[in-house]
């Protein structure tokens, strides 16, 4: 056996466990585990958990105004291709650099997996996606990253050139193909084309939708319907959502109705409106977590890549009050965010799980985000990748 990490506090299991950790995988919990590891932890009652999963991040933008987040002319969003003046002109190799920064943010505070999103434009061609390619790659021992190129500024006026584009970018090794409806004139021929770019490439699907705080357009229902038409179901998420928030009640139900029959997920920053865009479809059946969002950069000068910090702010807005509740926004951020990018049953300390761990200064789930507990250890893959705060591995 590779590993045995030793008197572990495992969910949902009372007592402590040993956990034995074969070729990447859990392969035995116990009571007591008789046969020794080649390496050994012991967890001292501690909490081990799933590893985080951010489901939504812009890992080619982050960090681009990192130190210069003041000047002027970086108020606001500012594409890949355009970087603020206060910047070396983009490249692969700044893409690059950056975006494994981030990562190490991320699996330093317990992210094991993450999804980013891409900008893909005619002015920026494809440098935001070879440079976060190349991150991944860098970053693949210690981190899984699934990329998600979308065209951030619609078709409109360039349909050809940016569909042309999104395929090259999927032909590159995208791992599904994102949409923004709200940046063309027409919403609903843009969820069709991405639909159908979808269908054609076999792709799940990741929309930033209804991002305008108002009731009007709306297309989170139309996305479902697509989904259930297409035979997408379970194979969408939707980011943001922000007009849940601003439509009656009644619309929203129906909404949130219509996403649990297509089982379209959805994804928020939990800043915000934390009631209609996440509790509600909840409780309506929907499966959503929380997400990172934009870290650092002309966008956000916020963000820490800290799923455990993001808990505690949704838990702050909320309704969580008791120790189950906190519990179970816990559990949004591991196998709630596991299901929304398709990891599903490939999620928690199960045995034949893949060993994607965090040891925390815990001993539930609640003690973990109320007091922003340490992370002691990280494990991608069943090898131990971050100790008490330092890396122990290096990029590729």
């Amino acid at each position: 056996m590779d590993f045995v990490i030793r008197n572990a506090t495992i969910a949902t299991v009372d007592g402590v466990r040993d956990i034995g950790i074969d070729s990447g995988r859990i392969v035995q919990i116990s009571d007591h585990i008789e046969i020794r590891g080649v390496d050994e932890i012991h967890a001292q009652g501690f909490l081990v958990s799933p590893g985080f999963i951010d489901v939504h991040m812009h890992l080619d933008k982050a960090l681009i105004i990192w130190g210069k987040w003041e000047a002027e002319e970086a108020k606001r969003i500012a594409p890949s291709d355009q970087p603020v003046p206060t910047r070396k002109p983009i490249s692969v190799e700044d893409v690059r650099d950056r975006a494994i920064r981030t990562a190490q943010m991320c699996v330093l505070n317990g992210t094991t997996t993450l999804r980013t999103h891409v900008d893909i434009t005619v002015p920026g061609g494809l440098t935001a996606m070879h440079g976060v390619l190349a991150a991944k790659e860098a970053c693949r021992d210690w981190i899984s990253m699934q990329i998600n190129p979308f065209p951030i500024r619609g078709f409109d006026g360039v349909e050809d050139e940016t569909e042309e584009l999104m395929r090259s970018a999927i032909e590159l090794g995208a791992d599904l193909i994102g949409g923004v409806p709200d940046a063309d004139s027409n919403g609903v021929e843009h969820v069709d084309r991405i639909f159908s770019l979808a269908k054609e490439y076999d792709l799940d699907i990741d929309f930033h939708t209804d991002m305008i705080p108002a009731p009007e357009p709306f297309l989170l229902p139309y996305i479902a319907e697509k989904a259930l038409k297409q035979g997408w179901e379970g194979r969408v998420l939707a980011g943001h959502c922000f007009a849940l928030g601003h439509v009656t009640p009644e619309v929203r139900q129906a909404a949130i109705q219509k996403c649990a029959k297509a089982k379209v997920s959805i994804c928020a920053t939990p800043f915000a409106t934390i009631q209609e865009r996440l509790i509600d479809p909840i409780n309506g059946g929907v499966n959503a977590t929380y997400m990172s969002d934009n870290i650092r950069d002309t966008w956000s000068p916020y963000g820490n890549a800290d799923m455990l910090q993001l808990a505690l702010f949704a838990g702050r807005l909320g309704s969580w009050r008791t120790s189950r509740e906190i519990d179970e926004l816990f559990d949004i951020g591991t196998l709630g965010a596991a299901r929304a990018i398709g990891l599903g049953g490939k999620a928690g300390v199960e045995v034949g799980n893949p060993a994607d761990l965090v040891i925390l200064q815990a001993r539930s789930r609640h003690e973990a985000i109320v007091t922003q507990a340490d992370k002691l250890w990280v494990f991608k893959n069943g090898n131990p990748v971050v100790c008490s705060g330092e890396l122990l591995t290096e990029p590729l």
